[in-house]
C-alpha cells in the first residue's frame, strides 16, 4: 500500500471511529454499552416478564425499579455507563393495569 492509499485508509478508520463511538448511535458491538443498570438486572430477565404477570412475580425476577412514572410503570436504564465514547442507551419498561398486572413491556432506545 502507497503512503497515499495509507493516509486514506487511516482517515476512513478515523472517521468510523468518531461516527461510532461520539455520536450516539448503538454500538453493534455491545448495545448496552452505554446503558447503566441497576445489579441483578438482565435483558434476558426483562424479556421473560410477560403480561398478566403481577407485580410480586415481576420482583422475584428483577430488582425494584429505579424509576416510577406514575403508577403503572417501572422503568430500568439510565445514560452514561460507556467507558468511553457517547453511545445510545436504553431504557426498559413494564407497563401495569389497576390491579397490578403486566400489560406490556417495552424497551426504548434514545439517542442523547
Amino acid at each position: 500500500m502507497n503512503t497515499g492509499g495509507l493516509l486514506t485508509f487511516v482517515c476512513m478508520v478515523a472517521i468510523a471511529v468518531y461516527l461510532q463511538c461520539f455520536t450516539e448511535s448503538e454500538f453493534l458491538l455491545n448495545p448496552l454499552i452505554d446503558t447503566q443498570l441497576p445489579l441483578g438486572f438482565t435483558q434476558a430477565k426483562f424479556e421473560s416478564i410477560k403480561p398478566g404477570m403481577t407485580q410480586a412475580e415481576v420482583l422475584k425476577i428483577l430488582p425494584p425499579p429505579e424509576y416510577l412514572s406514575n403508577d403503572d410503570s417501572w422503568a430500568y436504564g439510565n445514560d452514561g455507563a460507556a467507558p468511553f465514547g457517547d453511545f445510545a442507551w436504553f431504557r426498559f419498561v413494564i407497563y401495569f393495569d389497576r390491579e397490578g398486572f403486566v400489560t406490556k413491556t417495552e424497551r426504548q432506545k434514545f439517542h442523547d
